[in-house]
């Protein structure tokens, strides 16, 4: 079977059955699975803006500022 072909099948297939395809293409390529867990979750809600998406990984990769320190601290780097 061609890559066409496999193409072709695919794109008839309902959209949760190629997202779990998808998922297990990633992942036999990918090796980390918080990265494929990451391109799924923009795959499977497209609705959702990359900025939350971004704000929701800084979150869960512990990277935030105390509301304290960026009210009143000068950000690193400036003078």
């Amino acid at each position: 079977m061609s890559t066409a072909e496999i193409v072709r099948e695919l794109e008839t297939l309902p959209r949760p059955e190629r997202a779990g395809i998808a998922r297990k293409i990633l992942q036999g390529l990918c090796r980390n699975d918080k990265i494929v867990e990451r391109i799924m979750q923009r795959i499977e809600n497209p609705d959702i803006p990359e900025d939350v998406w971004r704000g929701i990984e800084d979150a869960e990769d512990s990277r935030m500022v105390e509301m304290e320190m960026a009210l009143h601290d000068k950000p690193p780097g400036r003078k």
